[in-house]
C-alpha cells in the first residue's frame, strides 16, 4: 500500500534517467539485498538445492517489493489524484499477487490460500502490533481517526463473511469441499467481493475523495484507507496527534513518466522470474527445512511480500503518525481480502484450477477472530504499547500453531 500521490508541480523537472535510477537504488539500506537477485537466478540455472533456491529468492524479492512501490509512486506522480490513487491501489500488493499466481499455476492451492490469509493476519496483527509498540515508545497514548479504521475493519469482516460460508456449509456436511457446489459458491462470492472492491475504490477516489485525502475540520485526523495516504494529512492537536508537514511528506520526482513506466515494468518482470523460482522450490525446501507448507505460506511468504510496507508502517508510528501507519496496515489487508483473494479464485477458474474459498475451518476462525480483535483495538481511536503487545502475541500464537500442528499430525 503505497502513499497517495498528487501530480508534481509544473516547474518540477526530473533529473536525468541514470541519476534518478541511482537515487532510487541507493535510497534505502534494504537495497543492499539486491545482490541476492542475480544469486537467485544463478541458483536456479545451476540447479542448486531447493532450500538454497527458496531462501535466496526470498531475500531477492524483499528489496524488489520496495522498489516496485517506489516505481509505482513515480508513475503516479505524473497523473492526477484519481489515477494516481488507482495505480497505488492496483500495485499496492503486486508482489503477493505475482507470487500467488505462480503458486496457483503450479497447483499449490493450499500455499496460495494460506499465504493470502497470512498476508491479512500479518497486516492486522503483526504490523499493527509492532506499530503500536513503536508508537508507544514516543508517546504513552497514540490517537488516530477511528472512522477510517472502522471502515476498513467492516470491509474486512465482509470479506471474511464470504470466506466463512464454504467452511460453514462444509462443517454442516451440506457441501463437499472442492466439489461443484463449493466452487460455484466461491466463484459467485468472489464476483460480489470484486464488485464491492470497485465500489470502495470509487467511493474513495471519486465521491468521497476529499474525506480520504484532505484535512477536515473538527473531526481530528482525516482518514486513510485502502493504502492511500495523503501528504496533506493534518492531525488535530487537541486529540493528541501531531501536525504532519506537507513538505516533509511530498515525494521527490526522480523519473519522467517514461522512466517510471520502464522501471515499473522491469521490476515486475524480475519479480515474476524470482517468484517462479521460489514457488517451484517450496515443496523441496519445506522438506529440507523440516517445516510444513502451512508455515511457509502463512509466515514466510507474507513477510517477504510485505517487508517494505511493514517497515514503513512501524517508522510512521514511531514518528507519531499513527494514521499513516494504520493506512498501510489496514489498507493492505483490505486490498488483499477484497481484491487479491477473489481475483485469485476467478483466475483459477479461468485456468482450470479448483481454487475455492474453503480455507479450512481453523484458518477461517482464526482470521475472523483476528479481525474482531483488531476491531476492538481500533474502535476507541487511540492505542498504546500494551495493545500492540497483545496484537503481537496473538500473531505469534497463530503462527506457532501453523508451525506445529501438521508436524504433530504427521507424527
Amino acid at each position: 500500500a503505497a502513499e497517495a500521490t498528487r501530480a508534481p508541480p509544473p516547474d518540477s523537472e526530473p533529473p536525468p534517467f541514470l541519476v534518478g535510477t541511482w537515487k532510487m537504488f541507493t535510497g534505502s539500506h534494504l537495497n543492499w539485498l539486491l545482490i541476492f537477485v542475480p544469486l537467485g537466478i544463478m541458483a536456479e540455472v545451476l540447479d542448486w538445492s531447493d532450500s538454497y533456491i527458496f531462501g535466496i529468492n526470498c531475500m531477492g524479492i524483499l528489496p524488489l517489493a520496495k522498489l516496485l512501490g517506489d516505481a509505482t509512486e513515480q508513475v503516479a506522480l505524473h497523473t492526477n489524484e484519481t489515477i494516481g490513487g488507482l495505480l497505488n491501489a492496483t500495485f499496492g500488493n503486486a508482489t503477493e499477487l505475482i507470487v500467488s499466481l505462480f503458486a496457483l499455476a503450479k497447483g499449490l492451492l493450499d500455499v496460495v490460500q494460506v499465504s493470502l490469509l497470512g498476508s491479512i493476519i500479518s497486516n492486522t496483527l503483526l504490523v499493527l502490533g509492532c506499530s503500536c509498540i513503536a508508537g508507544g515508545i514516543t508517546r504513552p497514548v497514540q490517537k488516530f481517526n477511528p472512522t477510517a479504521a472502522s471502515a476498513n475493519t467492516t470491509l474486512l469482516l465482509m470479506s471474511i463473511l464470504g470466506m466463512s460460508i464454504p467452511a460453514t456449509l462444509a462443517a454442516l456436511s451440506e457441501i463437499e469441499p472442492g466439489g461443484t457446489q463449493d466452487l460455484n459458491i466461491s466463484r459467485f462470492t468472489a464476483i460480489v467481493l470484486l464488485v464491492l472492491y470497485c465500489l470502495y475504490i470509487y467511493f474513495q477516489l471519486v465521491t468521497h475523495r476529499t474525506y480520504f485525502e484532505g484535512p477536515q475540520k473538527d473531526t481530528g485526523t482525516p482518514s486513510t484507507a485502502g493504502g492511500l495516504m495523503s501528504p496533506q494529512l493534518i492531525s488535530n492537536e487537541s486529540r493528541g496527534s501531531v501536525v504532519i508537514d506537507q513538505a516533509e511528506e511530498e515525494e521527490e520526482v526522480i523519473f519522467s513518466l517514461a522512466g517510471g513506466l520502464f522501471w515499473l515494468g522491469a521490476i515486475t518482470v524480475i519479480i515474476s522470474f524470482l517468484s517462479e523460482f521460489l514457488t517451484g522450490a517450496i515443496e523441496g525446501a519445506t522438506k529440507e527445512y523440516h517445516v510444513n507448507k502451512g508455515f511457509v505460506g502463512f509466515v514466510i511468504l507474507p513477510i517477504v511480500g510485505n517487508a517494505a510496507e511493514h517497515a514503513t508502517a512501524i517508522t510512521m508510528a514511531y514518528k507519531s503518525k499513527m494514521d499513516l501507519a494504520l493506512g498501510v496496515a489496514l489498507g493492505s489487508a483490505t486490498q488483499i481480502s477484497l481484491f487479491v483473494v477473489p481475483f485469485m479464485v476467478l483466475t483459477a477458474w479461468v485456468i482450470g484450477q479448483p481454487l475455492d474459498l474453503f480455507f479450512g475451518a481453523y484458518e477461517t476462525v482464526v482470521t475472523f477472530v483476528a479481525t474482531v480483535v483488531l476491531g476492538f483495538a481500533v474502535a476507541d481511536g487511540e492505542t498504546n504499547w500494551l495493545e500492540g503487545a497483545s496484537l503481537l502475541s496473538a500473531y505469534f500464537i497463530i503462527a506457532g500453531s501453523f508451525l506445529i500442528r501438521d508436524e504433530q499430525g504427521a507424527s
